[in-house]
C-alpha cells in the first residue's frame, strides 16, 4: 500500500496497534491507502475492493458524525473518523476500529436468529403502542406481530391492571428511563396471560422485554392459597405449628401460635422463653418431654395450661415428633392447640349428662324410628330398666299408644311442623303398672340425624289430686249451697266504689230477697237498706277501717226480717286482700245469730243471777263465821280462865278437850272463808321482807304440840343458807307448810314427819327454795292420788269419820301455791307415807342499815297500874274477855258501841283500847279515825272476820294492831305489851 501523510515516527505505533486504523482518498471511490496490521487481519485480507465502496459505505452519511458504522460480511465494525477539512488533509482518518461482537452485539445474522427464535415478548414502541415486536408473541399470546403493532395497547391489558399502564405510560413522559411490572393481558384465546415487563425509555421511545410467567403466578397463587388455607385452618382450629432446628436450638412458630400466645408476629423466641408461657405447675412436664424428644426423638402428646403475653389461661394441646438424619435427631417439630373451649366443652358436656343422670324427671332419648338409645336413672327407676342388660326397647312398649307405627309416624309429623309438644300420656312399666305421665317431646337434628327427646315427669299424684280436687270442687260448690247463711266475696275500687262480685243463694234466706232479685244483688244500697238503721254507721265505719288497715272484718249488726217487719241478728267477718289495682277485696260470710244473742241475754241473765247468789254465799259465809266465832270466842277464853284457875287433872283433860275441839272449829271456818275467797278471786298476796328460816321454824314450833299430842316426831331439816331476807307472803306461806304439817300428822300415828327446806337455785336477784313434807303415815293409793287435790274431796267417808275435816285443807293448799307461780307434787305408796313437795321462786331484799332509834325509856308499869278500854257490844264477849283480863291484874271499863268509846277516851285517860270492829250505833273503823285525831293513844282492833278482808281498812283506820276472834289470850297479851311498849 502506499503510505502517504504518515510520520515516520509514529509509523510503528500506528502499526502495531490493536485497535483498526486506515486512510481513505477524499475523492470518488475513495481508495484505501493506509492500513494497518490489525485492520488488515480482520477486513483487508478479506476486502476485494479496496475503496470505501467496495466496504459498502455512504461517506455523505458521516460527514457530521464522529463515528460510523462498517459493515462487511455480516460483522459490524464500529470507527472513529476525522474528515479532510477537520485536519486539513486531503484523505479520511478512521481509527479506534473495533468489532462491535467484541462488545457483546451479535451480529445481523445472529440478532435476526435471536429474535427469531427468542420466547420473551420483545417490542419497541412510542407511546402506548408498539411499533414492532418479536414472532414470540404468536406462541405466547396467539396474536401475530402485525395484529400487535399501531394498535391502542391497552385494549390488551386487564382492566385491573390498567391503572399500572397508564401510570407507565406517565413515567415515559417524564423521561424514567426503565419500570418494572406484572400485568395480565389478553390471548386471542380470551383468557389471560401473566407477563413480566421490563421497560427502558430512550428519546421518546421505549424497548420492552415480557416474559410469560403465568405458570408461575399459578403456582404462586395456589402455594398463596395453600399458606392461606394453612393460616385458616390454624385460626378455624385454633393451632399452629413450631419447630426447632437442631444444633442452633432456633425456634420458628407460625401464625397461628402468635395468635395463641397473643403476642405479635415474627417475634423471634427461644426455648426458654417457650418454656415461661406455660404455667409454673406445668414447666416441668413440658421441659422434660421437650428435652427427651431432643436427645432421643421421644414423641410426646401433652395438655397443658399456659399464661398469654396477656394473662390471658388457656388449656393447649403439644405434640411434639422428631427427625432423624444419620440415626440422630436433626430436627423436632410439632404443633399447639389451644382446647380451652373443648375442655369446657367436655366439662360441660360431662355436667349436662350429669344433670340429666340425675334428674327428677325421666329422660328418654330415641331415633326416628323410636327406638330408645338413652334414658336416665329416674326413667329407669320408672320403667323397670336394667341398664347394659343387653335388651333394647322402643317408646311403643312403654307408652301403648305409640305401639301402633302409624300413630307413631303422626306424632313424628306433628314433631316436625312444631318441633315440640307437650302432652299428658300414660306409661306402663315392664311390671305392667301405669304410671301417669306429662311428657315434654322436642325434635332434634344433630350432624343431619334426627333424634325424638322427651322428659316425662310423673304426674300420678297429680291426677289423684285433681280427680279428687274436682270431687272437692263439686262438694264445696254443693257446700256453699246448702251452708247456713251466705259467702260473698265484696270489693270496694279505687273509685270508691262498692258492689258484691260473689253472693252465695244462701243470702236469700238470710236477707229476705227474692229469687228473681238475686242477680241483681251486687250494689250495695240494696244490702244496707235491709240493715238496722241504728247499725248502719257500724257496717260502714267497720268496713272502710278495715279497708284502710287491711285487718280483718268482724261486725255484728240487725237486719230486718222480710216478713213481719222484726230484726235478726247477723255475724259477718270477712278478711281483706289489696291488689294490684289498688282494689280492696273482702272474702267472708254472713250468718243469722239471732238464737245466738238470746242465749247470750240469757246467759247474761243467768250469770248475774249466779253472781247475786255468790254474794249471798259469800255474805252468809262471812256473816256465818262471824256468829261462830263468837260463842267460839267465849268458850275459848271461858276456858282460858278456867285452866288459870286451880283445876284437877280431870278437869285439866276435859278442857283440853274443849279446847282442840274450838280450834279444830277455827281451823274449819278458816278453810270455808280462804276457799271462798280463792272462789271469789278475793284472795291476794302480800309481798314483804321477811325471812325464810324464821318463818319455817315458828310453823314448826307452833305445831310441837300437835304433834307431841299425836305421838308423832317432828323433824325440820332446813339448809342455813336460807337464812336471808326475801320478799314473800309470810301468812300464806306459814298456812301452806301448816296444812301439809298438819295434814301429815294427822294421818301418821307413832310416826315421823321430817319437814326439808333446801337452796335449789341462787342469782344475783332472786332465789329457788324447795319445800318438802314427808310422813311415815297411812298412804295414798295410786288411784286416789289424783282426787286428794279436789275440794271437799276425802277419798273414802270413813275418813272423814275417823280425822275429820271439811276436805278443803289441800284443795286450798294446791290453789295458793298456784298463785305463788307453783305447783304441788305428791309421791305416795299405801301403808308406807307420803311425801308433798314443791319449789318457789322469791326476790331476795336489798337489806338496809336503818339507824336503830331509841325508845322512849318508859317506866315498867305493873299490871296493876295499867287501864284498857273495851268496846265490845256482845256482853258474852265482853265477860269472857274481862275474865281475862282481870286473870292478868290489869283494869279496864266497858264500853257497847264506838260512840261511847270516843266519849270514853275524851273524858277519861287510858294506855290502850281493845275496839271490837262491828257494833252499833258507831263500827270500830270510824269510832278508831275520830280516836286518832284526839289522842295517841293505841287501839287494837278485835274482830271475828279475817284480817286479809279487812287490812286494807285497819291500816287506813289507824289501828295499831290487830288480834283476832276467837281471842288467843297470849296473842293479845303480846299485841298489849308492843303496844305499851312494856315487851
Amino acid at each position: 500500500m502506499k503510505e502517504r501523510g504518515i510520520n515516520n515516527t509514529f509509523k510503528k505505533i500506528i502499526y502495531e496497534s490493536s485497535e483498526m486504523v486506515f486512510l481513505a482518498d477524499d475523492t470518488y471511490p475513495y481508495n484505501i491507502f493506509y492500513t494497518n496490521e490489525a485492520f488488515d487481519k480482520t477486513i483487508g485480507e478479506k476486502l476485494e475492493d479496496n475503496t470505501l465502496v467496495g466496504l459498502g459505505l455512504d461517506i455523505n452519511s458521516y460527514i457530521f458524525s464522529e463515528e460510523m458504522i462498517i459493515n462487511f460480511l455480516d460483522q459490524e465494525f464500529v470507527f472513529n473518523i476525522e474528515l479532510p477539512q477537520e485536519n486539513g488533509s486531503n484523505y479520511f482518518l478512521f481509527y479506534k476500529g473495533k468489532e462491535m461482537r467484541a462488545q457483546g452485539m451479535p451480529t445481523k445474522k445472529q440478532t435476526g436468529l435471536f429474535f427469531k427464535n427468542v420466547q420473551d415478548l420483545i417490542g419497541i414502541g412510542q407511546e402506548n403502542f408498539l411499533t414492532w415486536i418479536s414472532n414470540s408473541v404468536k406462541d405466547i399470546l396467539g396474536y401475530s406481530p402485525a395484529e400487535m403493532t399501531n394498535v391502542e395497547l391497552c385494549q390488551f391489558f386487564h382492566p385491573e391492571d390498567l391503572p399500572k399502564v397508564h401510570q407507565l405510560v406517565l413515567a415515559g413522559k417524564n423521561e424514567i428511563t426503565n419500570s418494572h411490572f406484572e400485568a395480565r393481558m389478553l390471548s386471542s384465546r380470551g383468557d389471560y396471560k401473566w407477563i413480566d415487563w421490563n421497560v427502558n425509555f430512550v428519546a421518546g421511545e421505549f424497548y420492552a422485554v415480557g416474559r410469560d410467567i403465568t405458570e408461575e403466578k399459578l403456582a404462586q397463587e395456589k402455594n398463596d392459597w395453600k399458606n392461606e388455607l394453612t393460616n385458616l385452618g390454624e385460626i378455624v382450629s385454633k393451632s399452629g405449628v413450631w419447630e426447632i432446628a437442631i444444633p442452633e436450638n432456633n425456634v420458628i412458630l407460625s401464625d397461628g401460635l402468635y395468635a395463641i400466645f397473643e403476642t405479635e408476629k415474627g417475634r423471634n423466641f427461644n426455648i426458654d422463653q417457650i418454656i415461661t408461657f406455660f404455667l409454673p405447675e406445668f414447666r416441668s412436664v413440658f421441659q422434660k418431654s421437650l428435652t427427651e424428644l431432643m436427645a432421643i426423638g421421644k414423641d410426646f402428646d401433652l395438655k397443658l395450661k399456659i399464661k398469654t403475653n396477656s394473662s390471658t389461661e388457656k388449656w393447649v394441646r403439644i405434640i411434639g415428633k422428631g427427625q432423624f438424619k444419620e440415626n440422630s435427631v436433626s430436627k423436632v417439630f410439632g404443633t399447639i392447640r389451644d382446647i380451652s373451649d373443648e375442655n369446657d366443652l367436655l366439662t360441660e358436656l360431662g355436667l349436662y349428662k350429669e344433670m340429666f343422670e340425675h334428674s327428677p324427671e325421666s329422660i328418654l332419648i330415641s331415633n326416628i324410628s323410636g327406638e330408645i338409645i338413652f334414658t336416665n336413672q329416674e326413667a329407669n327407676k320408672k320403667l323397670g330398666i336394667v341398664p347394659k342388660s343387653g335388651y333394647s326397647f322402643k317408646i311403643g312398649d312403654f307408652e301403648t299408644k305409640f305401639s301402633v307405627e302409624a300413630d307413631w309416624e303422626s306424632h313424628i309429623h306433628q314433631l316436625t311442623n312444631e318441633n315440640n309438644l307437650i302432652y299428658k300420656t300414660q306409661y306402663t312399666n315392664l311390671d305392667k303398672t301405669e304410671i301417669h305421665m306429662e311428657v315434654n317431646s322436642c325434635l332434634v337434628e344433630i350432624n343431619q340425624i334426627k333424634y325424638i327427646l322427651s322428659f316425662a315427669r310423673d304426674i300420678t299424684e297429680r291426677v289423684g289430686l285433681e280427680k279428687t280436687l274436682q270431687e272437692s270442687s263439686e262438694f264445696l260448690l254443693h257446700l256453699t249451697e246448702q251452708v247456713p247463711g251466705a259467702l260473698y266475696q265484696f270489693v270496694l275500687d279505687k273509685e270508691g266504689q262498692m258492689k258484691f262480685s260473689y253472693l252465695s243463694p244462701g243470702i236469700k234466706e238470710l236477707l229476705g230477697i227474692k229469687e228473681g232479685e238475686l242477680k241483681d244483688f251486687s250494689d250495695i244500697s240494696l244490702a244496707i237498706n235491709k240493715v238496722h238503721s241504728e247499725d248502719i254507721a257500724l257496717v260502714l265505719t267497720s268496713t272502710v277501717t278495715s279497708a284502710r288497715t287491711l285487718k280483718p272484718w268482724n261486725c255484728q249488726f240487725r237486719v230486718r226480717e222480710k216478713t213481719d217487719g222484726q230484726f235478726k241478728w247477723v255475724y259477718g267477718a270477712a278478711k281483706p286482700e289489696q291488689l294490684e289495682s289498688g282494689d280492696v277485696v273482702w272474702y267472708g260470710y254472713l250468718t243469722d245469730i239471732t238464737d245466738q244473742k238470746k242465749f247470750e241475754e240469757n246467759l247474761k241473765s243467768a250469770r248475774e243471777q249466779a253472781e247475786r247468789a255468790s254474794q249471798i254465799k259469800s255474805e252468809f259465809l262471812s256473816m256465818i263465821s262471824h256468829e261462830l266465832r263468837t260463842p267460839l270466842n267465849a268458850i275459848s277464853g271461858s276456858v282460858y280462865t278456867l285452866l288459870q284457875d286451880d283445876h284437877t287433872s280431870h278437869q285439866a283433860s276435859a278442857l283440853n278437850t274443849i279446847n282442840f275441839a274450838v280450834d279444830n272449829l277455827i281451823i274449819m271456818i278458816n278453810d270455808l272463808l280462804d276457799y271462798q275467797k280463792i272462789e271469789a278471786g278475793k284472795l291476794t298476796l302480800e309481798n314483804n321482807p321477811m325471812n325464810l328460816k324464821e318463818v319455817v321454824n315458828q310453823v314448826v314450833k307452833g305445831l310441837e304440840f300437835h304433834a307431841k299430842d299425836s305421838r308423832n316426831k317432828l323433824v325440820l331439816n332446813i339448809q342455813e343458807e336460807l337464812n336471808q331476807d326475801v320478799k314473800g307472803d309470810k301468812v300464806r306461806l306459814a298456812q301452806v307448810l301448816n296444812n301439809l304439817v298438819t295434814n301429815a300428822l294427822k294421818f301418821t300415828n307413832n310416826g315421823e314427819v321430817e319437814i326439808n327446806v333446801r337452796l335449789s337455785e341462787n342469782s344475783e336477784e332472786k332465789i329457788k327454795a324447795y319445800f318438802s313434807v314427808k310422813d311415815t303415815g297411812i298412804g295414798i293409793a295410786k288411784e286416789h292420788q289424783s282426787r286428794i287435790f279436789n275440794q271437799f274431796d276425802q277419798i273414802q267417808h270413813s275418813f272423814s269419820k275417823k280425822y275429820g275435816g271439811t276436805g278443803l285443807g289441800l284443795s286450798i293448799t294446791k290453789r295458793l301455791l298456784e298463785q305463788m307461780d307453783s305447783q304441788i307434787g305428791l309421791e305416795s305408796e299405801l301403808g308406807l307415807g307420803s311425801t308433798f313437795f314443791f319449789e318457789i321462786v322469791f326476790e331476795k331484799t336489798k337489806k338496809q342499815l336503818i339507824p336503830i332509834q331509841q325508845k322512849e325509856n318508859v317506866s315498867l308499869l305493873p299490871f296493876s297500874k295499867i287501864k284498857l278500854l273495851m268496846a265490845e257490844d256482845n256482853d258474852v264477849n265482853a265477860l269472857v274477855l274481862g275474865k281475862i283480863i282481870k286473870k292478868w291484874g290489869i283494869d279496864y271499863d266497858r264500853v257497847n258501841n264506838g260512840q261511847e268509846a270516843v266519849d270514853a277516851v275524851k273524858n277519861e285517860k287510858y294506855d290502850c283500847v281493845l275496839m271490837d270492829i262491828q257494833m252499833p250505833v258507831m263500827d270500830g273503823f270510824e269510832a278508831t279515825k275520830i280516836i286518832k285525831t284526839i289522842s295517841n293513844i293505841p287501839v287494837l282492833a278485835l274482830s271475828a272476820a279475817a284480817k286479809q278482808d279487812l287490812i286494807e281498812k285497819i291500816d287506813q283506820s289507824g289501828f295499831t294492831g290487830y288480834v283476832s276472834k276467837p281471842i288467843d289470850a297470849s296473842e293479845l297479851l303480846k299485841k298489849i305489851k308492843e303496844v305499851l311498849n312494856q315487851s
